[in-house]
C-alpha cells in the first residue's frame, strides 16, 4: 500500500477503537445488547446460508457412498455387540490366533484396479 491509503486505514481503525472505548464506557448494557443482537443475527444468517446451500446426494455415487456407510456402521455395530469377555488365558489365545488366520485371509482394503493406456505413445505435434 502506498502512504496516503495507510494512514487512511489506520484513522478508520484508530476512530473506531476510540468509538468502541466510548460506547463501553458511556452504557455498557447498551453495548452488551448490541453484541448480542450482533451474535444471534450473524448466527441465524449463518446457519441460514449453510442450511441452503448443503447439498444432498442425488448423484448415483454419493447414494451409494452413503448407502455403504450405513451398511459398514451396522456390521461395525454387529460385531461389537457379539464379543464377549473372555474367561481364562486359553480360550484367548486361541481367539487371538482364530482371529490373526482370519485377518490373513480377508483384507479390509478394497482396491480397484484401472486400465490404462501404458503402451501406448502420445501423439505429439513437433513445433
Amino acid at each position: 500500500m502506498n502512504r496516503p491509503v495507510t494512514f487512511l486505514v489506520y484513522g478508520v481503525i484508530f476512530l473506531g477503537a476510540v468509538g468502541l472505548i466510548g460506547s463501553i464506557i458511556q452504557n455498557p448494557a447498551g453495548f452488551a445488547k448490541n453484541i448480542l443482537i450482533l451474535a444471534v443475527t450473524l448466527g441465524i444468517i449463518i446457519f441460514a446460508v449453510k442450511r441452503l446451500t448443503k447439498s444432498k446426494p442425488n448423484e448415483k455415487h454419493e447414494r451409494a457412498f452413503m448407502k455403504a456407510a450405513r451398511e459398514s456402521k451396522k456390521r461395525n455395530k454387529n460385531r461389537d455387540t457379539s464379543r464377549g469377555k473372555v474367561n481364562n488365558v486359553k480360550s484367548f489365545t486361541l481367539a487371538k490366533n482364530l482371529k490373526r488366520a482370519r485377518n490373513k485371509n480377508r483384507s479390509d482394503i478394497h482396491l480397484t484396479v484401472i486400465e490404462g493406456k501404458k503402451g501406448k505413445k502420445k501423439n505429439r505435434a513437433l513445433f
